[in-house]
């Protein structure tokens, strides 16, 4: 018997004594320990059971939460609710209230249970239920406890175990129990600073794994932060392969064993004859010069004819809708549709087209570092033009154009699946900063103190394909109002006279838009002095990072360079009396330069931003401070111009 075997029963009766305290006890206790704090996990625990049953390898999960409430604001976390779908069955859920009476507890069960489908955003249907209950009598001192059981039918589709939770965990708990013929693989993640004790034990004819931590404070909690998958530590555990009626059966061992499971989903697609896909993949590529113009309008076509409307129910969250219905419905998820463009490709002769499987941002991972289906949660489809060039067809973003992924799968990477047998594991590139944001030129008259514009807006990339999908069906109401909001600028006396738009639906240009505006009572005028700031409008002029709280990294969509030309026309009878020097900075993060220049009878302000990260790290926050600092400073400069004496 090891020592931690014998160790375990004093363990669990100091745990259990520990959450046998009298109620005030308990409080003080843990708001001496958790300051600030409105609540406390005492205990979060799964235990996990792998089973063969038949001829697949299941998982019944045990999970357990105790939650210790401390103050009158810990009522929000009175309701609570477990998810449930045709992979992961519940099949047991209890939850209880112990009221503090005394020195002791009055328990109080969970009675109403309300049970529904949990339909996100986008998705038409989805089998994932929600099981929702509140807690009763939930005031300082008491504990809400929750007990539920769940099925997951296929071991494959275990989710991670997070160690940490939105408030402090007291003691966290993962045991996997599994016979000797199963192999156990798992991953930590985000866990370097956290003691995890991991220990490994025999028992019979099956082995128990076994993780637990120890007072977790509460994660850091920032706007424009990563998905909590990117900092809380959290453990993935994965059956490599199994004993299955006899025989050895690898089920996550690796790169090659998931795609062997994507693959079978392929396989199962219900593939039906489609002359009508055929006559319309002939009648598009009729007359194109190349194979690289056949993948563009196949690609344009789908992402403008077939509509993204999610259905996720058991396998379907897996198995594409044959291209031949897909086409006939014009709608479907993101395997739908990177089925239909990758079996239109096929059809017009271009034999380098693979379908994808990708993780969006929202996921940290890596195909190396960890190959199940948590790695990705997203389809596309990839043309090589030329061997190892890949072009990724994202035609679910629909305004995206062609040579560009879409901005959530930047810098992650694509399984493609070469044929049935094989498949290649390829980096997905960021876009660089070039190839996104806006050109702004404008030239600027005075009428008193009002300034009067004449300019022209274009957006490229990342920032058109964001305001396409913000122009795309609007009324004449709503129009005006966007591109009021898009081009604001001086001061809440700003004023859109006039606009046009040029280029929303060609993905291959920028998009346009000229416009007339008055900007009133902005200029400043002291006896025979005008001043006017040419900075009419100022991005990141404020966006200082406090370096000692902010602890999480910052998330951004895509980098960009924003470029603002002004021209300011000198009014008759006056003269130039003060232009702003030029001022730059080139961090790694976020530059700019702004320069003046007299040319003529116009002042011109040449300015450009840019911002260049995805996930800013916080040792990046002091050189992105010092930045900003220089860019208020430059903001701040202003034209000053006087009237010649006569």
């Amino acid at each position: 018997m090891s020592r931690f075997s014998l160790l375990l029963p004093a363990l669990l009766v100091l745990a259990a004594a520990a959450r046998a305290q009298a109620p005030s006890q308990a409080v003080a206790e843990m708001k001496k320990q958790y300051p600030g704090e409105k609540a406390v996990y005492l205990e979060m625990r799964q235990d996990l059971t792998v089973e063969i049953r038949n001829d697949s390898v299941q998982v019944l999960a045990r999970h357990h939460a105790d939650m210790l409430h401390l103050d009158e604001q810990s009522g929000m976390y009175a309701d609570d609710r477990v998810f449930s779908s045709h992979f992961n069955r519940l099949q047991k859920l209890e939850a209880r209230t112990m009221v503090p009476n005394g020195e002791k507890f009055k328990t109080v069960k969970v009675t109403d249970f309300k049970d529904k489908f949990e339909i996100q955003s986008g998705v038409f249907f989805d089998d994932t239920r929600s099981t929702s209950f509140s807690f009763p009598n939930v005031t300082p001192g008491a504990r809400t406890i929750t007990d539920y059981t769940v099925r997951h039918v296929d071991a494959r589709f275990v989710m991670p175990f997070f160690v940490g939770s939105y408030v402090p965990v007291k003691h966290a708990e993962l045991t996997i129990t599994a016979p000797k013929g199963v192999v156990i693989g798992y991953k930590t993640f985000h866990a370097e600073n956290t003691p995890i004790k991991y220990t490994k034990e025999e028992k019979g004819s099956t082995v128990v794994y076994r993780w637990t931590a120890d007072n977790l404070p509460s994660p850091p909690r920032e706007d424009d932060g990563p998905e909590a998958s990117y900092y809380l530590p959290h453990l993935v555990f994965f059956v490599q392969e199994a004993n299955v009626n006899g025989q050895t059966r690898k089920l996550l061992a690796g790169v090659p064993e998931l795609y062997t499971m994507y693959a079978d989903f392929v396989r199962r697609i219900d593939r039906q004859p489609s002359p009508a896909l055929q006559h319309r993949v002939d009648s598009l590529v009729a007359g194109a010069t190349s194979e690289e113009e056949k993948v563009r309008r196949i690609y344009y076509w789908v992402q403008d004819n077939v509509k993204y409307i999610a259905f996720e129910q058991g396998l379907r969250g897996f198995i594409p809708h044959d291209a031949g219905l897909v086409y006939a419905r014009r709608y479907g998820d993101c395997k739908d549709m990177a089925n239909l463009t990758n079996e239109m490709l096929h059809l017009a002769g271009v034999k380098n087209a693979y379908l994808t499987w990708v993780g969006t941002r929202d996921l940290p991972y890596k195909y190396a570092e960890l190959a199940t289906p948590g790695v990705d949660n997203h389809m596309i489809a990839t043309y090589e033009p030329k061997p190892g060039q890949y072009v990724f067809l994202d035609a679910t973003s629909k305004h995206t154009p062609y040579g560009m992924p879409s901005a959530m799968i930047q810098g992650k990477e694509g399984l493609l699946g070469i044929d049935p047998k094989n498949s290649l594991v390829v980096p997905i590139p960021t876009m660089d900063k070039a190839r996104s944001g806006f050109d702004d030129a404008s030239v600027l008259t005075l009428d008193g103190t009002t300034l009067r514009g004449t300019g022209k807006l274009s957006l490229a990339g990342y920032s058109k394909v964001n305001h396409s999908y913000g122009l795309d069906g609007l009324d004449r109401t709503a129009e005006p109002k966007y591109i009021k909001a898009l081009l604001e600028r001086g001061n809440n006396k700003f004023f859109v006279d006039k606009y046009s738009i040029a280029n929303l639906d060609a993905r291959d240009q920028p998009l346009s838009i000229s416009y007339d505006y008055r900007l009133q009572d902005y200029v400043q005028q002291v006896d025979d002095e005008v001043y006017v700031n040419l900075s009419l409008e100022r991005p990141f002029a404020t966006d200082r990072i406090d370096s000692t709280t902010r602890k999480l990294p910052r998330y951004n969509e895509f980098a960009h360079t924003d470029h603002t030309r002004t021209e300011l026309v000198v009014p008759a009878g006056y003269e130039v009396s003060y232009l702003p020097p030029t001022v730059q900075a080139q961090g790694d993060a976020l530059g700019f330069k702004v320069s003046y220049e007299r040319k003529g009878d116009k002042i011109i302000q040449d300015r450009e931003v840019y911002v260049n990260y995805l996930l800013l790290q916080p040792k990046q926050f002091g050189s992105w401070n010092a930045v900003v600092n220089k860019l208020g400073t430059a903001y701040r400069e202003v034209v000053i111009l006087k009237k010649k004496k006569t």
